[in-house]
């Protein structure tokens, strides 16, 4: 059976020791080959599940990168496609990461992470779920109404940008559930967010809809 992760997936050695990343304005994060022993699709959608009992500790950074290439890094370097499907090849979900030292801006073309905002906030993606708190990473999707000006075509109705997005984002939390099986982290899709004050914190202009957010992180 093929295996689930290609040549090209941006997967990590589990050799590396586990690294608190620094609140740095940038973090580049590493790419390295697949490994031979990665789970084929049927054995990582056999284990999928959602998960909500995290422990408080950090990712390895080539976990971080795998987690966050699943959600929205690029596949194919000539044409700067994606690994999730979108409308009119218009990328309009943003990727959000909040650690504990703090928000980050997934940016998938340089495949880095652009500090947005110091501290630890993994609490305001959530109205009250303890487990988050202690999740490694909880990604915040974000649509952003300003791809639509790079559509190569006239754009569709506002209601049919946020649905396509929706569409988009299902597709994206599901790659995150398999990219995270994979490492034998869990993983929790949620809609309960603070969106008032996770917008806040993160700078968001009020043009912009979050719509998910996904905890990951190792479990008991």
């Amino acid at each position: 059976m093929k295996k689930f992760l290609s040549a090209t997936f941006l997967a990590a050695t589990l050799l590396l020791p586990t690294t608190t990343f620094a609140a740095q304005d940038e973090i580049t994060l590493p790419t390295v080959s697949a490994r031979s022993n990665e789970l084929t699709v049927t054995q990582a959608l056999r284990q999928r599940k959602s998960s909500r009992n995290f422990v408080d500790k950090d990712l390895k950074p080539a976990q971080l990168s795998k987690i966050l290439w699943a959600a929205d890094g690029i596949n194919r370097a000539d044409t700067q496609k994606r690994v999730n499907p979108a409308a009119m090849g218009v990328y309009s979900v943003e990727v959000y990461a909040v650690t504990r030292e703090g928000i980050y801006l997934y940016d998938a073309e340089n495949h880095k992470l652009k500090l947005i905002a110091e501290g630890d906030y993994r609490d305001l993606t959530t109205t009250g779920q303890a487990f988050v708190g202690k999740a490694a990473v909880n990604l915040v999707y974000v649509e952003n109404p300003d791809a639509w000006k790079n559509a190569r075509h006239t754009p569709p109705p506002r209601e049919s940008q946020l649905t396509s997005a929706n569409v988009t984002v299902g597709a994206m939390v599901q790659s995150v559930a398999l990219a995270a099986q994979t490492e034998g982290l869990g993983n929790c899709v949620r809609g309960s967010i603070n969106r008032v004050e996770f917008a806040k914190a993160a700078r968001l202009s009020a043009d912009k809809t979050i719509l998910l957010a996904q905890s990951i992180g190792k479990v008991k």
